[in-house]
C-alpha cells in the first residue's frame, strides 16, 4: 500500500508521518508540497507540483492536508483519478461540496473520509463504560477553546476558509452523532457565534434536545486553552480532558463524579491516528465505505444548520 501526503502541513509532520515510519511499516509514503523544501524523512517520492503527484505517484491513498478553501477541488480531482481519500476536517466548506464528492465517491467505489480521530482513543469506550452504556446518558457538554492563531494563519482569513466553524464544527457534530444521535434531519438548534470585522467566525456555541437526552457545547478560537468532553447521567458526570486532541506520549485522566464523591481513573496512552489509520486499512480490504460516506454527510449537515445567518452576532 501506498499513501500520498498532498500538503506537508505540522499535522502531518507531528501525528501522521510518525505512524507510517514506526507503527505501520509496510505502508509507503511519498510527499507533495509547494512550500516545503525535501527532507529525509523516509518518503519515496518527493513532489513540488499537485498534479505532478495526481498523475505520477500511483499511491492508493491520498491524504489530503491543505488549507480548508483547497480541500473540495483537490478530493474531487483525485476521486475523478480514482484514488481514496482521506481529508483533514474540515473535508468541505458546505453540505453541497459534500454531496458532491459523496456521489463522486459511490461512482468510483472509492473510499472517502473526513479525518475526525478523536473518538478512536480508547478513553471515549472507557468513558461509556463509566456511565454504563450511551442508554444512560442524559447530557453532554462540550468545551474546546483554543488561543488566537498568529496573525498570517490562514485560519483568520475566510477566504482560505478560515474561522472557529469551519475548523470546530466537525467536533461538535461528531460529539452529536457520537454521543445523542445519528438522525439529523429534524433537529432544533439553538445557537449563536460570532463574527469578527473581517467576516471571520471566532467563537460558536450550540444546545441542542433530542428526546431524552441534550448536548451542549461552547467552541472558540479566541480564549484560554480549555479541551474537555463531559458525559452526564441521572447519578453520574464523567470529564474527558484533552478530549478533541488527545497526545499519544502521556497517560490521560478520567474524571469521575457520582453524588458527593470525586475521583479519578489513570488511562494508559493511545494513538488516535493509528487507530483511525488501523480501521481505514480494514475498511480498503472489505470495500464497505457507506459509514464513512454517512459520517460525513451527516457532520456537514450538522456544520450547515449550525451556519445559519440568523445566528451571527457581529463583534
Amino acid at each position: 500500500m501506498k499513501i500520498l501526503i498532498l500538503g506537508y502541513s505540522n499535522l502531518c509532520k507531528r501525528k501522521i508521518i510518525p505512524i507510517f515510519k514506526r507503527k505501520l511499516g509496510k505502508i509507503k509514503f511519498c510527499i507533495c508540497s509547494k512550500s516545503q523544501k525535501w527532507e529525509d524523512i523516509g518518503a519515496s517520492e518527493w513532489y513540488r507540483n499537485y498534479e505532478d503527484a495526481l498523475e505520477k505517484s500511483r499511491a492508493d491513498l491520498v491524504y489530503i492536508s491543505l488549507m480548508n478553501s483547497q480541500h473540495y477541488y483537490w478530493a474531487k480531482k483525485f476521486l475523478q483519478k480514482k484514488y481514496h481519500v482521506i481529508i483533514d476536517k474540515p473535508a468541505t466548506l458546505n453540505f453541497k461540496q459534500s454531496k458532491n464528492l459523496v456521489k463522486l465517491a459511490r461512482k468510483k467505489k472509492r473510499l472517502l473520509s473526513e479525518a475526525v480521530v478523536f473518538h478512536y482513543h480508547h478513553q471515549i469506550n472507557k468513558a461509556i463504560k463509566e456511565i454504563n452504556s450511551l442508554k444512560d446518558l442524559t447530557h453532554v457538554h462540550a468545551r474546546f477553546v483554543i488561543p488566537k492563531f498568529p496573525k498570517k494563519n490562514f485560519h483568520n482569513f475566510k477566504k482560505y476558509g478560515g474561522g472557529c466553524l469551519l475548523d470546530m464544527g466537525p467536533y461538535a457534530a461528531a460529539v452529536f452523532r457520537i454521543f445523542i444521535s445519528k438522525n439529523i434531519k429534524k433537529l432544533t438548534f439553538l445557537s449563536s457565534f460570532k463574527e469578527n470585522q473581517n467576516g471571520v467566525n471566532e467563537n460558536f456555541d450550540v444546545k441542542i434536545a433530542v428526546g431524552k437526552k441534550s448536548f451542549s457545547g461552547y467552541f472558540s478560537h479566541n480564549g484560554e486553552y480549555e479541551n474537555t468532553l463531559t458525559l452526564f447521567t441521572k447519578r453520574k458526570s464523567v470529564t474527558i480532558n484533552n478530549v478533541f486532541s488527545p497526545p499519544n506520549d502521556i497517560d490521560l485522566i478520567l474524571q469521575i463524579k457520582e453524588g458527593n464523591i470525586s475521583k479519578e481513573k489513570k488511562l494508559k496512552r493511545d494513538d488516535t491516528f493509528f487507530n483511525y489509520f488501523k480501521k481505514i486499512i480494514t475498511l480498503l480490504k472489505t470495500k464497505k465505505f457507506g459509514n464513512s460516506y454517512q459520517d460525513l454527510l451527516k457532520d456537514s449537515f450538522f456544520r450547515e444548520k449550525l451556519c445559519l445567518k440568523k445566528n451571527i452576532i457581529k463583534i
